[in-house]
This record gives C-alpha cells, sequence and structure tokens, in this order.
C-alpha cells in the first residue's frame, strides 16, 4: 500500500481536508466525533437558499431528473425541445431510413430529448476533442442556438456553449460569434437497440448530477444530498467534491449514510507499507554519485510512436547516456519526427530489413530495434557484421567516458531457438572481432532466466565470457526476458529493473564506470 500525503483539491482548507480523511474510512456502525459532527452542521442549508446556479449532487437519477426538471421550469428562458434524430437501415435499399420518431433508448444512450434554452447548464456527455478539454464530465452553459428551416420544419443545427474551464474550447468556433463560445452538433453513434443510430447533442442538462458523475471533479462550491445515499463511498465522493467547507452545502445530512466497505477496510489493513527505498534506483544512483558514469537502459516500447510522449517524460529513462529500445514497430525508411528526442542521436533497425533469408519473419509487423545515443558521446553505428543475416540488432560505439561497443537485439518469441542462435554467434564473434572492451548486449530475448530448464541463448553468451546482470522479474508475467550482458563485468557498477506504466515490460539498467573508477572504494 502507498499512501500518498499531499492533498491537492482541498490544499487551501486543511481542516477540511482532515475531516475527509476521517470519513473516508468511517464503518457503518461508527460514530462521528463530535468535532467532525459540528463541522458538517455547519454546512446545513435550507433547500430554497440553495442558488440554482450551483450544481446540486444526488445519490440517484431520479432525483436528478426531478431537480433539472423543476429548475428548467423555473426559468423565464424560452425552452426548445431538441427530440433525437434515430435512422435504422432499410433492408432493400441499404440506405439508413429516419424513422420519424425516436425510440425509447437506455440511461446509458444520448438521450431520447433535450430541453435547450439560453442560460442553462449543461454537461457535456461524450468525448468530442480530449485535446481542447471538450470531454465527458466538461460543464458550461448554453450561450447560443442556431437553427434552420428545412421543409417547413424548424430544427437546431448547433448549440453554441459558453464552458466554466477557461483552459477548454479553443476550437470549434464560428466567425462573427464571440470567440468564448464554443459549438456543437449533434454526434452519431449506435444505440443500445440493435441497428438503431442516433442524432443528438451530447449534452445533458446539469442543474443536478450524481455523486458517482462528480467523482474526480472539482468544485468551488456544490449542494450535497445523502437523502438517498445506497452504497459505501458514495457520500465521501460528494461530499468531497469541494475545495473547502465554506463552498459546501448539505440539504440532507444523514451520519448513517457515510460509510466506507468494511470488506476495503479489511483489505487496507492486511496490506503491507510499500517501500520506496528501490523505487527510483537510477534517481537514487544519480543524486549520491557525480562520478564519471555511464548509464545504459534496455526498454521494450511496444510501439515507439504511441509511446514516445511516455519515454520522453519518464523519470529516469530519460537519464540514460544510451537508450536501446525493442519493439519499436517502425516500418519504412526514416523515423517520424515524433521519434526525435532533443541532445540525443536515433539509430534503428526495423524488422523488414533485418532479415535477409527468413521471409516469414520480415513481412510480420511489429519488431524492430532502436538507440538513442547523446550526442555528446559522439556515437557511431556499425550496421553490418559477416554471416548475421536474420537478426534484429542494431550495434554502437561510443569512446566516453568508456569505449565500449552497444548491441540491442530483439529476438520475437516465434523466431525458432537454432536460427537466432547461429546468427547471435555470429554477432558475437563480429563483435569480438572489433577489439574494443567492454561488449554490451542487451534486448528482449524471451527466454526466461527464472523458469526451470535449458537456458541456451544465456548459455552462448557465457560461453563466450560474457556475464547477465539482471535477476529480478522484467514484466507482468513476473519472467524474465528482458536481459543485459557484459563481457567485462569489472566495469559495471549497478544494474536493476525500472519501473514503467505504459508497456507490458519494464525496463532494465546498467551503470558502468571506467576500469579505475569501478575499482576503486
Amino acid at each position: 500500500m502507498v499512501s500518498l500525503t499531499e492533498i491537492m483539491r482541498q490544499k487551501d482548507d486543511r481542516a477540511f481536508a482532515e475531516l475527509l480523511n476521517r470519513i473516508r474510512v468511517k464503518g457503518k456502525a461508527d460514530l462521528l466525533s463530535d468535532g467532525d459532527r459540528s463541522l458538517l452542521t455547519q454546512t446545513i442549508t435550507d433547500p430554497k437558499e440553495c442558488p440554482m446556479d450551483v450544481l446540486h449532487v444526488f445519490a440517484t437519477n431520479k432525483e436528478v431528473d426531478a431537480h433539472n426538471a423543476a429548475v428548467v421550469a423555473s426559468l423565464s428562458t424560452v425552452i426548445v425541445d431538441v427530440q433525437a434524430e434515430d435512422y435504422k437501415r432499410d433492408t432493400k435499399t441499404g440506405n439508413m431510413t429516419n424513422l420519424g420518431s425516436c425510440v425509447k433508448a437506455k440511461k446509458r444512450d444520448l438521450p431520447d430529448n433535450l430541453q435547450v434554452g439560453l442560460g442553462i447548464r449543461v454537461m457535456i456527455i461524450r468525448n468530442l476533442n480530449v485535446e481542447d478539454g471538450l470531454v465527458n464530465g466538461t460543464f458550461g452553459t448554453i450561450a447560443d442556438i442556431i437553427t434552420r428551416t428545412k421543409d417547413g420544419n424548424r430544427t437546431v443545427k448547433l448549440i453554441g456553449l459558453k464552458l466554466d474551464s477557461p483552459t477548454a474550447g479553443h476550437t470549434k468556433k464560428i466567425k462573427g460569434k464571440p470567440d468564448n463560445f464554443v459549438y456543437i452538433k449533434r454526434f452519431e453513434e449506435q444505440t443500445s437497440i440493435k441497428g438503431v443510430v442516433r442524432h443528438q447533442f451530447p449534452i445533458n442538462l446539469a442543474f443536478g448530477c450524481t455523486a458517482h458523475k462528480v467523482q474526480g471533479m472539482t468544485m468551488k462550491s456544490a449542494v450535497v444530498s445523502l437523502k438517498r445515499v445506497f452504497e459505501h463511498g458514495m457520500a465521501y465522493v460528494a461530499l468531497s467534491c469541494t475545495t473547502s467547507l465554506e463552498g459546501l452545502k448539505i440539504i440532507d445530512l444523514d451520519e448513517n449514510k457515510i460509510y466506507a466497505d468494511e470488506n476495503i477496510r479489511a483489505a487496507m489493513d492486511s496490506m503491507r507499507t510499500a517501500s520506496f527505498s528501490n523505487a527510483r534506483p537510477l534517481l537514487n544512483f544519480q543524486s549520491r554519485h557525480q562520478s564519471a558514469t555511464f548509464t545504459i537502459i534496455h526498454h521494450n516500447v511496444e510501439g515507439l510512436i504511441s509511446h514516445s510522449e511516455d519515454m520522453k517524460h519518464h523519470h529516469e529513462l530519460r537519464l540514460a547516456d544510451i537508450l536501446c529500445l525493442t519493439e519499436t514497430h517502425l516500418f519504412g525508411s526514416s523515423a517520424p519526427a515524433c521519434c526525435q528526442m532533443e541532445g540525443y542521436c536515433f539509430f534503428s533497425r526495423n524488422r523488414h530489413v533485418s532479415y535477409s533469408n527468413r521471409v516469414d519473419m520480415s513481412t510480420k509487423e511489429g519488431g524492430g530495434v532502436a538507440t538513442y545515443c547523446r550526442s555528446l558521446l559522439q556515437p557511431q553505428e556499425r550496421r553490418y557484421f559477416h554471416n548475421v543475416t536474420d537478426l534484429e540488432y542494431n550495434v554502437v560505439k561510443v569512446d566516453a567516458p568508456v569505449t565500449a561497443l552497444i548491441a540491442t537485439v530483439y529476438r520475437p518469441p516465434s523466431y525458432d531457438l537454432a536460427t537466432f542462435l547461429t546468427n547471435m554467434q555470429n554477432l558475437l564473434d563480429g563483435l569480438n572481432s572489433m577489439d574494443i572492451q567492454p561488449v554490451v548486449v542487451l534486448g528482449d530475448f524471451n527466454e526466461d532466466l527464472l523458469s526451470p530448464g535449458k537456458k541456451a541463448i544465456k548459455e552462448l553468451f557465457g560461453s563466450k565470457g560474457f556475464t547477465q546482470l539482471i535477476s529480478d522479474p522484467t514484466t507482468e508475467r513476473q519472467t524474465l526476458i528482458d536481459h543485459i550482458y557484459i563481457s567485462q563485468p569489472e566495469y559495471y557498477v549497478q544494474s536493476r529493473v525500472l519501473q514503467t506504466y505504459y508497456s507490458y515490460h519494464n525496463p532494465v539498467y546498467c551503470i558502468l564506470a571506467s576500469f579505475s573508477a569501478a575499482s576503486s572504494p
């Protein structure tokens, strides 16, 4: 178990934050302390005194619908009913035909009917543009309604929203309209009714919403009803959505509704507390040692393009002097711009050019290797070795602070061991002929060193004088298939497994030093 100690949402109201921490784990049979009860009692408010434009949080959809309808009925604005447009494919013509009236859909579908009008509070209920903040859960106010008339029928074409978030909604503008208006159109998606496609605006009324919906949201103020809370943790979610106790208004306080799941409490009590002593080994090493060392990391990235941003922002991968990657999944003669990293030279060998005799391997998708080297090291790539015809590999030579050869290798799980071993032996012979030491070979070899049985790849390296450095699991299945082999272990000062969140594989690393530095106390 890892306990987070910094509270962000209630960081400016410590008393409220501490109250929430206590009620988060309150048992169903436990009583609130006098102090906690007093704090919550201060927030009790008459429903009639709660402003309509402040979000009301309820336990059930029925309460939310009733509150939204009541608020809309009390407004003086002109209300426009927007019916969903439902279509179904005609079996004779194959065309999508308007059903004329919408079918009764389920809760997870876009709404059958919407009541829209200027000043009405709404919430976007689909992800429209994630980069622009137009996502499920974004709140706003209807500021404009654009209609069109066709065949005598007047329909709503676009709805203009003024969003609550100043950082969202920089796209979907209309020339001549205010810059802070964002316009949305009908959204198309399959309904829960087989074969029926719905066109409807992806919004819901948002004068009120459920506790489930506000989970993860942060608001300055909210009105919370605990009247119909029906499960553990729900009250805590609703009460903790505001940034301060001052912004919280409770209209139905019932402390019996505030409780945590006993099974969760028991599980937490049984968990061991995680130690961070080995959680960031490379960072810890860097903070203690400023001597001339050299860090090499291998990571099976499972797609370089899709994970390039994750990799660039990883707190330890960017400490690498050389970063060796397998399963880059690149194709073609040049790498996309997103694969470049400032301050690094990039060398890659894709799968389709790695096999001369094995068409069955070269035509498969995936695979590929790449190496990032700090530009200051002035790395040199060696692309070809005698009799290495069918192997996914690349080799880089560096001269400072340690003269070394670094080879990255990937063996696909479907690649037969005999052919791989022949090519691997030829590569090791070629590296040895360059008369440069140490030689470091890193990669995903798909040979689990933690399972019983013969380890032919490790034995090959051992016969050539190499030592394997990694001893802990490197994958989610607790296998050790990502290896680091070094020809002269006296250069090595540390090696371990790192942590990452976006790949099945965890990175592995080793730190080298010059022979004199590695030998010193």
